[in-house]
């Protein structure tokens, strides 16, 4: 029997130790402060890459990236066509060649839910899915993602309109001013048809209310907004290539309306079907349905956060929805089935962070001193909504018989400066540009890169194979150096930490047929570039850049600001509280770590494939503090005898060839 009846794992990607840190010193996360009076928090390395797909995977199994097979972002199976990663199968169970934590637990008899995580389409009954992780900051059900229509000419959004003098309206509302329409499409996420809506924007003596309407007739409208108002739940019928018919439920909100009506913004939410299908069990998809309301997902909000299309505080009251319907129906599926493991990914740390964390890091290309105080409040915003989805999970789980693990995949540093292999390579006959000069075609180049591989282009092996095998390691062995030598020209430090051949990267994680061959990791700061220099006219190996990362660098980059590193929170039944290891020694704990402490937690075996240890010094079961020990020389005065024969000058041996 283990040490807790239950335990729910809650990923929170991209969640920062420092920031985390930095917002507990300031009492604005009181959630995880509760757990941390039951637990205690470390930072988490990640495996390399420190990628979402890559350490998800990892904590979900125990696996290292060589085990598992999610090398980088998608897989490149051995003999497809050098560009063909399946970058947004990433997730899915098919690429993954280890097992599930959930695939264990139901061994055991135990049943799991698992929500908007990897691991899809589902492989044992006994784990109920809810929602799939797919692009992370977009529900893999989406119908429509959500939308901002304006006439704003700073804003960049894929949907503006226009508002133009009404014409043709029947029934429509007395209005002091000229009335203005413009037209409001649902747009599909996949090819096919959603609805169309008319938009009729009037006032008393200015203009301040947008009806919203099926057609143009006043006795058609579906709602009436003012500034700051919601619609209801609106229900619509869509038809799309993916999904076939279904019908999907969505909100508007008025955002802005100028009184002379040359500004508006009206911001729509995804739009998801109402039949349930984003769980795995029908049935129970549609009771949550009906009990909870339609389901919410806060990715897009959070990207028009992050285009500056959307205010956080509209944005925020997405994610308040989202706190109240995920761990409500992460309640209702466990009481459902008697489950005893969660498995759940939150992404909106890592949407908004790739942005925002960039600007309030000093070290960054995208500092922005001006205004990093507008932009630590954006953060603390997210950090807080955070806290409390963390906050409801306590709420209706902590009962003294439950275990929480809260950890993040990866951190989010700055991005300082971009280095380009393209122009490290330039020069040789490696690459082969398009006639246009703006891209490499690289069923013609002797090498091809994704992330953080390499491969030669080889003959037999690779589907537009050109270089003979014969040439293989002569060519590896000068790609190899001249990628060791890559240095940024304004500051001469090596735009790579490491570069390995295939043979040589089992020491960080990476081996078989998936790898590339050529394993390598960027230097702290730096972010990786393809082909899209030769659009920008760049011919440095290294140059400014702006945004946050954290797949290409080595995963202990830490500035004070910002981290690869994880955070990490666990409390609660099984687990001590108080256990803080110094800084150094925190990232000795890794993401393969998480799911054998579950395991251990629940008292079953680790995953099958699983390579990490139990996080012993955490838990309450045994762990044995450091035994304090006294230092005494032990060593001898031996003394060197001199042979009869000069011996010639040797370098440094290993201490026993010493003697």
């Amino acid at each position: 029997m283990g040490a807790a009846k239950r335990v729910l794992f809650l990923g929170f990607d991209a969640l920062v130790p420092n920031m985390l840190e930095k917002f507990l010193g300031e009492g604005i996360m009181p959630n995880f402060e509760r757990l941390l009076a039951k637990g205690s928090m470390s930072r988490l390395r990640p495996v390399i890459p420190a990628q979402t797909p890559t350490n998800w995977t990892t904590i979900a199994t125990g696996a290292t990236p060589g085990t598992h097979g999610i090398v980088q972002w998608g897989s490149h199976l051995p003999g497809a066509p050098l560009d063909e990663f399946h970058f947004e199968d990433a997730f899915t169970s098919g690429l993954c060649r280890a097992e599930y934590l959930w695939e264990t637990a139901a061994r055991h008899g135990m049943k799991s839910v698992v929500v908007n995580y990897a691991g899809y389409p589902p492989t044992v009954d006994e784990a109920t899915h809810i929602e799939w992780l797919f692009k992370p900051a977009q529900s893999y059900f989406d119908l429509a993602a959500g939308a901002v229509y304006n006439n704003c000419p700073e804003l960049n959004t894929t949907d503006p309109v226009e508002l133009v003098p009404a014409e043709g309206w029947d029934n429509a509302p007395a209005s002091g001013v000229p009335l203005l329409e413009t037209e409001l499409a649902v747009v599909t996420v996949t090819e096919g048809s959603g609805p169309t809506y008319r938009a009729l924007v009037f006032g008393e003596t200015e203009y301040d209310t947008v009806m919203i309407a099926a057609e143009r007739d006043g006795a058609s409208a579906v709602v009436t907004l003012k500034v700051g108002e919601w619609s209801e739940w609106l229900r619509a019928d869509f038809v799309t290539e993916d999904q076939g018919e279904a019908e999907g439920a969505f909100r508007f909100k008025l955002v802005e309306l100028a009184a002379d009506g040359s500004r508006v913004r009206l911001f729509r939410t995804d739009a998801f079907p109402t039949d349930g299908r984003h769980c795995s069990k029908p049935e129970l998809g549609r009771r949550l349905i009906d009990e909870l309301g339609p389901y919410v997902h806060g990715g897009q909000a959070t990207m028009l956060n992050r285009d500056e299309a959307l205010e956080f505080d509209v944005t925020d009251e997405v994610l308040a929805w989202e706190s109240e319907w995920w761990p409500r129906a992460v309640k209702m599926a466990m009481d459902e089935s008697d489950a005893q493991l969660v498995y759940l990914h939150w992404h909106l740390l890592d949407a908004m962070g790739h942005t925002f964390v960039a600007k309030v890091d000093p070290t960054g290309g995208d500092y922005d001193a001006e205004r990093v105080d507008h932009y630590w409040e954006i953060i603390r915003g997210y950090y807080k909504a955070a806290d409390r989805l963390l906050g409801r999970f306590l709420d209706l789980f902590d009962d003294g018989e439950t275990a929480f693990v809260v950890a993040a995949d990866h951190g989010m540093p700055a991005n300082r400066r971009a280095a380009s292999l393209v122009n490290a390579f330039r020069g040789t006959d490696w690459l082969t540009p398009r006639e246009d000069g703006k891209e490499i075609d690289w069923s013609r180049s002797k090498i091809f890169w994704a992330q953080n591989h390499l491969w030669i282009n080889l003959q037999g092996r690779d589907e537009d194979g050109i270089v003979p095998p014969e040439e293989y390691e002569e060519l590896r062995a000068q790609v190899l150096a001249r990628m060791r030598d890559a240095k940024d020209p304004e500051s001469g430090e090596h735009v790579l930490a490491f570069a390995l051949t295939r043979e040589d990267a089992p020491m960080v994680g990476m081996w078989g047929d998936y790898i590339g061959d050529i394993v390598f990791v960027y230097s702290g700061g730096y972010t990786w570039s393809r082909g899209e220099v030769l659009r920008m006219g760049e011919e440095r190996v290294a140059f400014p850049c702006t945004g946050g990362n954290h797949g290409p660098m080595v995963p202990t980059y830490e500035t004070e600001t910002t981290s690869v590193l994880a955070a990490m929170v666990i409390g609660g039944a099984g687990i001590k509280a108080g256990v803080t290891a110094p800084r150094l020694e925190q990232s000795r704990l890794c993401t393969t770590d998480v799911a054998p402490t579950i395991a251990h937690l629940l008292g079953i075996e680790a995953p099958a494939q699983n390579e990490g240890r139990v996080m012993h010094e955490m838990l309450a079961d045994g762990y044995a503090e450091r035994p304090e020990r006294t230092f005494v020389e032990t060593g001898r005065p031996v003394v060197a005898r001199k042979k009869i024969k000069p011996q010639p000058v040797q370098l440094q041996g290993d201490v026993t060839d010493e003697i």
